[in-house]
């Protein structure tokens, strides 16, 4: 019986446990007392009830919950925070017990991930004082409906760097946490690239979906194909998903702990995936790095859903996002186009919402960049996400000192809003959300459009 597989063997050890101390009760307080000649410590009787008791309590405290696919026989040991120098020395005494251990947190977590052999492993883990909880390693995917007017609906072509004219780079550095990016994309600017997913040797794109979001974000501004919110800006291609666009959250965990030792250099972290349920220690390793002074933007999701139960999504310290739908680039809800996520300008109907959101983005086919030198039409919250990390690198590299939070609030504040009067541009809120939450639709112009607009 394995209970890093369906839960069994815990349940029955509790069981066990728990007859135990009814056959120890039973004894102590009926059959012991009425024997004869015979003479029970029960005290020391009492003691090994107890010892039993916290032993199993102890047990249920250290695993914790996370919802998902688990990935059998894989977990994430995270220590206390007091015994950060006891991570390497565990590490490698469960190595030396038949373990496998696939990624040590450095930044973000003092801890490690771990394919376990056998339930007597796990067992000694959890035994260890310094170990604060055990929990399992699960998947999650990207959020993607393959199926440009993006960049124009939020004004980007009115904005400090003025997209789409030819003029430059944003000096900021992008994190696509994702597939990775085709690193020989001429319309991408791919500073760094690292792999975190087993069987791959660098951070090249064998999906797609990474390439998609980076060109959104931040395609060059030139003469070829598209152009993102952060035009030029240093990209740093973090695979942490196969060519499935699925991941563990211990490579996920490891990516954002590579992108904390990297705090100084990376100004935002792209998460365009997630998975309903909880994480603890996935929260814990954003927590960190946001406090380290890393912006994080997340996707709200594309199950139609409130976000509150999708991580990283509801996390507060990530900038959540949901998609609309514009296919004409211009406020007003006045484009004929169809699309299968609803009407122009409107809440994309694949896009999750609810109170965790906090700002909305265009998401329905938005034109970009693909792997082998090509382009495509991208949709789904990544591609809304994707927007909202272009304007965080852009609001960083004009105020370089600007925290995540003074970020976020400025891009709120700068949103278009309910009340916002249409201008026949990009400035205009849209319809069809299905709570009161409201997010604010991102806006990033900096100047006003001119009369002959």
């Amino acid at each position: 019986m394995r209970f890093w597989k369906n839960g069994a063997s815990i349940s029955t050890i509790l069981m066990v446990l728990i007859l135990s101390f009814s056959v120890l009760a039973s004894i102590s307080q009926v059959s012991l007392l009425q024997a004869e000649g015979q003479r029970f410590d029960v005290t020391a009787l009492q003691d090994k009830k107890d010892e039993i008791r916290d032993e199993a309590q102890n047990f249920a405290n250290k695993l914790r919950e996370a919802t998902g696919e688990k990935i059998p026989n894989d977990y994430i040991v995270v220590m206390k925070d007091n015994f950060l120098s006891s991570v390497h020395s565990l590490a490698g005494k469960v190595q030396s017990e038949g373990a496998t251990v696939e990624h040590i947190f450095d930044h973000v977590l003092p801890g490690f991930a771990v394919n376990v052999p056998n339930e007597e492993v796990l067992e000694a883990i959890m035994q260890n004082p310094n170990v604060d909880y055990v929990q399992p390693d699960v998947m999650v995917k990207v959020f993607a409906q393959s199926l440009p007017t993006g960049v124009n609906r939020i004004d980007g072509d009115l904005s400090s760097t003025k997209s789409g004219d030819g003029s430059g780079s944003v000096n900021a550095d992008i994190a696509i946490l994702d597939t990775g990016i085709d690193l020989n994309h001429p319309d991408l600017n791919v500073y760094k690239q690292v792999t975190f997913v087993p069987g791959t040797s660098n951070g090249n794109d064998d999906d797609g979906h990474g390439t998609a979001v980076a060109g959104v974000a931040a395609a060059k501004d030139n003469s070829e194909g598209v152009v993102g919110i952060a035009p030029g800006a240093r990209l740093w291609a973090i695979k942490v998903l196969d060519n499935n666009g699925m991941g563990s959250s211990s490579d996920i965990i490891k990516g954002i702990d590579y992108v904390t030792e990297h705090a100084d250099e990376i100004d935002v972290v792209n998460l365009s995936f997630g998975a309903v349920g909880k994480n603890d220690a996935l929260h814990n390793a954003i927590i960190r790095s946001v406090e380290a002074g890393v912006t994080f933007a997340a996707a709200a999701g594309n199950e139609g859903i409130d976000a509150s139960n999708v991580f990283p999504a509801s996390y507060p310290e990530v900038i959540a996002v949901s998609a609309i739908v514009d296919t004409d680039g211009k406020c007003g809800g006045l484009s004929s186009t169809a699309t299968t996520a609803g009407k122009d300008d409107t809440l994309a109907s694949f896009s999750n919402y609810g109170p965790v959101v906090d700002l909305a983005a265009p998401g329905v086919l938005v034109k970009t960049t693909t792997s082998g030198d090509s382009y495509m039409s991208f949709s789904g919250t990544s591609a809304a996400t994707a927007h909202v990390t272009g304007a965080v690198a852009l609001y960083k590299s004009e105020h370089p000192s600007a925290l995540p939070s003074d970020i976020l609030n400025a891009l709120k504040n700068l949103g278009s809003k309910q009340n916002t009067d249409c201008d026949g541009n990009g400035h205009g809120y849209f319809s069809g959300d299905p709570d009161d939450n409201a997010e604010p639709l991102l806006y990033i112009a900096s100047t006003s459009p001119s009369t002959d607009d």
